[in-house]
């Protein structure tokens, strides 16, 4: 049966994987995403803060953040993973404009709270992944 799932995967030709080279790492990386002249926007759930950044390569690091003080290990752990499978589920609303454009960008979706499913979680993503979609014009004129 996973022999099914493989073959079908690699005949729809869509990528939806998230491997850990996609996700962002470090915390100098982290650090620069609370700078100043980083863009910042906000849902009811979530929040995502990134940057240009001047890179040779292109496309999109995101990483994942849920505060301590949003509850337990496993609430947050949990709302991790909420995070990652909405972003991982809907990156090509960037991957594609960012490829075209040639601009690397630094991301983080921020949780708000840890009580939510990924129902609420995922429209959530997809506003903010479109909304900053819709800013890399201008990002990437005034970058020039």
């Amino acid at each position: 049966m996973a022999k099914d799932r493989n073959s079908h995967s690699l005949a729809s030709g869509d990528d939806f994987s998230l491997p850990r080279a996609k996700i962002l790492r470090g915390r100098k990386n982290f650090q620069r995403l609370f700078e100043k002249g980083v863009h910042v926007f906000h849902t009811q759930y979530t929040g995502l803060r990134y940057r240009i950044v001047d890179d040779n390569s292109f496309g999109c690091l995101m990483g994942f953040i849920v505060k301590k003080s949003l509850g337990k290990a496993y609430k947050r752990n949990h709302m991790k993973r909420l995070l990652r499978e909405a972003y991982r589920l809907n990156q090509h609303i960037l991957a594609d404009p960012l490829q075209k454009a040639q601009i690397t960008l630094h991301g983080a979706l921020v949780a708000y709270t840890a009580d939510v499913t990924f129902d609420d979680v995922e429209p959530n993503v997809i506003t903010l992944l479109t909304r900053v979609r819709d800013q890399l014009p201008t990002a990437s004129s005034s970058r020039s």
